[in-house]
């Protein structure tokens, strides 16, 4: 299998490797710059245009691509023993851990990304710093501390882990979920920021350090460590505003003729062929 995503840290991706990391999976980590993800959405080689992708090689030697985070997460988990077999109440709950691990990432991502129309194309386009901060602090005050106090009660509730299936070892994928959430946030939090949202939790800081120390992800952690992203939501000065009033506008319009040219190579490849 190989699972292909960007190469500037984790994401989306990062829950199917957790996955495979504790279900001991072999598969190739593909990990790709932004050019080659747009001359791959403009071949059609992305069933959805989006990233992660899971290509999987048959026993007869054709190659199969599938897309959609949450569709790959469950995929991965089944294959890993991580995942409900029978319980349709502990699929349920799975289910919806892993849908709102998905959400809660959307929300997140949208503190540093604007989505916006560029050269034709519908993308995903750095916010100016200026507009990080307030943004992130919107989420934080709005969304997420509402979001871990949820998993906090379910936690409480379970007996300190989300699925109870006996047949799934610990932690499951839904466990793994949370803690991929909380890791995140971690890193793009300052301490103090950090350590305001999860007063009061114990139950899911207990789940987040008793998965952290298993020893399969002690390993996975040494390879692809959570990174610190908080210096990308601070405070910007009047000068640094003034100066993205001059230069987003710039980075934009090069990110749409760089599009623009991209299809334009593409289609002239195509009629080649």
């Amino acid at each position: 299998m190989k699972l292909t995503y960007f190469n500037d840290g984790k994401g989306r991706n990062e829950l199917i490797r957790l996955i495979f990391a504790i279900g001991k999976i072999q598969y190739q980590d593909n990990l790709i710059s932004f050019k080659e993800y747009t001359k791959m959405r403009e071949t059609n080689e992305l069933p959805y245009g989006q990233l992660p992708t899971l290509e999987i090689s048959s026993i007869d030697g054709s190659d199969h691509i599938f897309g959609q985070s949450c569709s790959l997460v469950r995929y991965a988990a089944r294959i890993s023993g991580l995942y409900p077999k029978d319980d349709e109440l502990e699929i349920l709950r799975t289910d919806g851990i892993i849908d709102s691990w998905r959400d809660t990432l959307d929300l997140y991502y949208e503190t540093f990304f604007a989505r916006k129309i560029i050269g034709g194309r519908l993308m995903m386009v750095p916010h100016p710093p200026s507009e990080r901060y307030g943004k992130l602090s919107a989420f934080l005050n709005s969304e997420l501390g509402e979001q871990f106090l949820r998993y906090e009660r379910m936690l409480i509730k379970t007996g300190g882990q989300i699925c109870n299936d006996k047949t799934v070892p610990f932690p499951s994928c839904a466990d793994l979920a949370v803690f991929d959430l909380v890791k995140t946030m971690e890193g793009s939090l300052t301490d103090i920021q950090f350590h305001r949202i999860m007063k009061g939790k114990t139950a899911l800081l207990a789940l987040v350090e008793k998965i952290e120390y298993l020893d399969s992800m002690k390993f996975h952690l040494e390879k692809y460590p959570y990174k610190d992203l908080s210096f990308m939501f601070q405070p910007v000065s009047p000068f640094k505003r003034f100066i993205e009033a001059i230069m987003f506008p710039i980075v934009y319009f090069g990110i749409a003729i760089y599009t623009k040219i991209q299809r334009m190579f593409v289609r002239s490849s195509k009629k080649n062929e």
